[in-house]
């Protein structure tokens, strides 16, 4: 993991040759970030996942197993670092009980208070989840609450959904069963395809709101009742039915990230 640090570092000839288009790239890059980050915050942590797959290991846990609310299994081995990429990767095959595999994996570190990006692209088909998300792990602080935070559970081609969830207040449904409360709000692009083009999505936290982005643009701003605790940062690939076909056209597809970065308050 790369801390303040340029990804896939160019030297030598190459910065005359490639100068223009390396600056072109920064400032587009840059101005997706938005105004009241620049101003007030730092950034202090990020990965561009521009080293060998076994890397990965270093900075992040993976799932290794079956997965009860949606239709796969989870598995280390479908996440990958190539090329300066991480590719969480779908794939038909039965195992652990469930027929799809894909993958999930979150970072050692915690977090709290700051901004959050991510930039990726979606799996090419319905029926993905393709998320950037913050979720307590363990007993929160005494007084605490459970939560979790999906700066954008991804839906192919077009769907941005923001949620957000008290783990630890649950309500009891018609049938019975008790479940979380949130509070979701989707967003739909026309012209837009997410799986073809990367896009920035991020999310402000602090102790009084949360305010979510996409390409540095605001879409969301939603007032803090109960996210007070720290968390790891979690990217996830699923295969869901609430959400489109489930097809053979999902096997091969995988969600694209190419950095993740984390800022805090100066």
């Amino acid at each position: 993991m790369m801390i303040m640090q340029n990804r896939k570092s160019i030297n030598g000839p190459l910065i005359l040759l490639l100068g223009t288009m390396l600056f072109l790239t920064t400032v587009s890059v840059s101005a997706q970030v938005p105004r009241v980050v620049k101003k007030k915050y730092k950034l202090v942590w990020e990965d561009y996942f521009d080293y060998p797959d076994a890397q990965l290991d270093e900075n992040w846990e993976a799932q290794n197993g079956p997965s009860g609310h949606i239709l796969c299994s989870r598995w280390r081995e479908n996440a990958e670092v190539r090329d300066g990429v991480l590719y969480l990767k779908n794939k038909k095959e039965n195992r652990a009980g469930q027929e799809w595999t894909s993958a999930s994996i979150w970072t050692k570190r915690k977090f709290k208070y700051g901004y959050f990006e991510c930039r990726y692209k979606y799996a090419a088909a319905e029926a993905t989840n393709n998320s950037f998300w913050l979720m307590t792990k363990g007993a929160p602080p005494a007084g605490g609450k459970r939560f979790e935070l999906d700066i954008n559970e991804g839906h192919y081609p077009n769907m941005v959904n923001t949620n957000i969830h008290n783990h630890t207040d649950l309500v009891l449904t018609e049938s019975g069963k008790k479940i979380s409360t949130r509070n979701p709000e989707a967003f739909t692009f026309e012209n837009i395809d997410f799986s073809k083009e990367y896009h920035t999505f991020g999310m402000l936290w602090d102790e009084e709101e949360l305010v979510f982005y996409m390409d540095g643009k605001e879409l969301r701003r939603v007032a803090n009742e109960f996210s007070f605790s720290e968390a790891p940062i979690f990217l996830s690939l699923a295969i869901i039915e609430w959400h489109g076909t489930v097809a053979d056209a999902i096997d091969g597809t995988s969600m694209k990230v190419d950095w993740v970065r984390y800022y805090q308050k100066k």
